[in-house]
């Protein structure tokens, strides 16, 4: 335990400066699924039943890929495609449910139905937290709490002010509250749309 404490001691026995080696470790590894969600996202549009949305949604995976962060009404703005067919939870492909659970450090392998089953689960439970502290209000939260509930839902806070975790999570709320069970999928995606291009975040 001593030599080996990120795999024997749960996070409460680690040093500050532990929290924040082993964090910023466990992010890079989740940032090396990035790439794959959103590849994988763009490849998924080619096969949406509506052109207008599409071409939207594809702009906006392209837009992301230059490094631009998208502001919370473009995604609102094509939330109904991920409810209906392709990008729905229940029709993503198993390359896309392997990313995601990677970016949600969930175990990749295992079959794609019980991928979907562990992703939904997780993505309804953050949905409900979100609306609890929607509720609560973020200057309830202390430095720390407000740095792990960005840690939780995509982005790395380790070089952001608590000002800049504050903003991102204001906008991670307003998505997340805005949008219905069936919509999870948007909400997965979204961990890599909103945390990839934020400003200040070290990635």
């Amino acid at each position: 335990m001593y030599f080996f404490p990120r795999q024997f001691l749960i996070r409460h026995f680690w040093t500050p400066r532990q929290q924040q080696e082993f964090g910023e470790q466990n992010h890079a590894a989740r940032r090396a699924a990035y790439p794959a969600v959103l590849s994988s996202l763009a490849a998924a549009t080619h096969s949406l039943p509506e052109p207008r949305l599409q071409h939207r949604l594809q702009e906006l995976c392209a837009e992301v890929q230059r490094g631009r962060h998208p502001r919370v009404a473009e995604l609102c703005a094509v939330r109904a495609l991920f409810s209906g067919p392709a990008l729905c939870l229940g029709e993503l492909r198993a390359a896309h449910l392997r990313a995601l659970s990677r970016v949600l450090f969930l175990t990749p392998l295992l079959p794609a139905v019980l991928l979907r089953c562990r992703l939904r689960s997780h993505l309804l439970e953050i949905r409900h937290l979100d609306r609890a502290l929607a509720h609560l209000g973020l200057a309830q939260l202390s430095e720390e709490e407000l740095r792990a509930a960005c840690y939780l839902r995509g982005l790395n806070p380790t070089h952001l002010s608590a000002a800049q975790c504050r903003a991102w999570l204001e906008q991670w709320l307003e998505l997340s509250c805005a949008l219905q069970a069936c919509e999870v999928s948007l909400l997965a995606n979204s961990m890599v749309l909103l945390s990839l291009n934020y400003t200040g975040a070290e990635q």
